[in-house]
């Protein structure tokens, strides 16, 4: 027996125990998502750990460069067919899949592309914008403004932010929606043809795909950037596209090997293989509105605060993000808690647009393992009852249990 042998054990003992825990479980917030295995396995094997570029080099450009692995072009010419095909389905000119995760992508493009003491605003965290970007962009240097909020309406105030962004005259407009009950309209932004504009998809990636929201390049943005396993059930990956083959991109494209060294091209080759299903998304999409809309009125029915949002602009929709507000942060924690024992899996949530703390629900993972407008009165009554019914029920418990067990097929034998 070696000296890790037990601990080794132990691990595997709890990740065991953990997978048969999530058949129990229903993933209720926007965060998290349930990924196509089989193309994430096929995906990996043999290329799991090795270097490879995603850029397409010849013979001469190889022979220029500091350092090169041996018998990788087969991978670079496969991620190139990828990501020609990913160009295609979000209308972009050029696209890299090389970073990790959402604040990566957010780091090293904003390392790329600005200098210290440019003016960067952003979305702020108030009004759904991520609570760590504002960080991120001060650590880098950078002068960070943020839009004005309309809070009454819970969207941006267009008016008073058209006003400072004309006195601060930004390098860069970045929209990162971490949060949001409507897909919020920007094409006012449009206008501003000299200030580079990033718009954060990762909560709405799969709507996008699908045709089912305004692309962002349509409301006038010059790059869009999305995690792939939030709103969209594939790896832990992150996206960066381009409309245009512009300057910026180039910023991008010529220091993305400087912030990262591996790509691992196991997780592109993932995103490659899933473009077969990629009808499937579609119907994901249209399945998760259908879902939200339906449960948000059954809450309310039942007597949940659920927050509501003002009349839609014509452009905007209701997105698969619901807010419970509750009376304090205790409140909240203690919802979020009861909610977590019984196997929903939601947000303990500090709300935007000083609505104090709440909870956040989300249904893209739960429309992944196969929750339908069917399940929605289930849903929301099991929801309401351990809501207003503070003790734990086990009978409650088993009911909750045997609901998620039919909603994804498990076999519970």
């Amino acid at each position: 027996m070696g000296k890790y042998t037990k601990l080794v054990e132990s691990l595997k003992n709890g990740l065991k125990q953990q997978e048969e825990l999530s058949k129990k479980q229903l993933i209720l917030n926007p965060v998290e998502n349930v990924p196509d295995l089989e193309c994430i396995e096929l995906g990996t094997g043999f290329i799991y750990g090795i270097y490879n570029s995603d850029k397409m080099r010849s013979s001469e450009q190889q022979l220029n460069t500091k350092i090169q692995f041996a018998n990788r072009d087969v991978i670079a010419y496969d991620i190139d067919k990828i990501y020609n095909s990913w160009c295609e389905i979000l209308n972009a000119k050029t696209i890299s899949m090389r970073f990790f995760s959402g604040l990566h992508a957010h780091t090293t493009v904003f390392m790329s592309i600005t200098s210290i003491n440019d003016t960067v605003i952003i979305l702020p965290e108030k009004a759904g914008g991520h609570m760590a970007t504002k960080t991120i962009l001060e650590r880098l240097g950078l002068n960070v403004y943020e839009l004005e909020i309309d809070y009454s309406n819970k969207r941006i105030d267009v008016m008073k932010s058209k006003q400072l962004i004309e006195r601060v005259n930004p390098k860069v407009i970045f929209i990162d929606r971490s949060e949001g009950m409507i897909y919020e309209d920007f094409s006012w932004l449009s206008e501003y043809k000299e200030i580079y504009k990033i718009y954060d998809a990762s909560q709405y990636l799969t709507n996008i795909l699908a045709g089912d929201y305004v692309s962002p390049f349509d409301m006038g943005f010059d790059a869009i950037l999305s995690t792939t396993h939030k709103n969209f059930p594939g790896p832990q990956r992150a996206l960066y596209c381009s409309k245009e083959k512009d300057a910026m991109w180039e910023k991008i494209y010529s220091n993305i090997g400087t912030y990262v060294s591996n790509m691992h091209p196991y997780a592109i080759y993932s995103l490659g293989l899933m473009l077969d299903k990629f009808e499937t998304y579609k119907t994901l999409s249209t399945q998760m509105l259908i879902n939200t809309e339906l449960l948000k009125k059954e809450l309310i029915r039942h007597g949940l605060n659920v927050v509501q949002q003002c009349e839609l602009y014509p452009s905007e929709t209701h997105t698969h993000h619901i807010w419970i507000q509750c009376a304090d942060k205790k409140d909240a924690f203690e919802l979020y808690k009861r909610w977590g024992k019984y196997g929903f899996l939601t947000n303990y949530r500090l709300l935007p647009y000083d609505l104090g703390y709440g909870i956040r629900l989300g249904l893209s993972a739960a429309t992944v393992c196969g929750l339908c407008e069917n399940d929605i009165p289930k849903l929301a009554s099991l929801l309401a009852t351990s809501y207003y019914e503070i003790e734990y029920s086990s009978s409650l418990h088993k009911e909750i249990e045997q609901f998620i067990i039919e909603i994804k097929g498990v076999d519970n034998a």
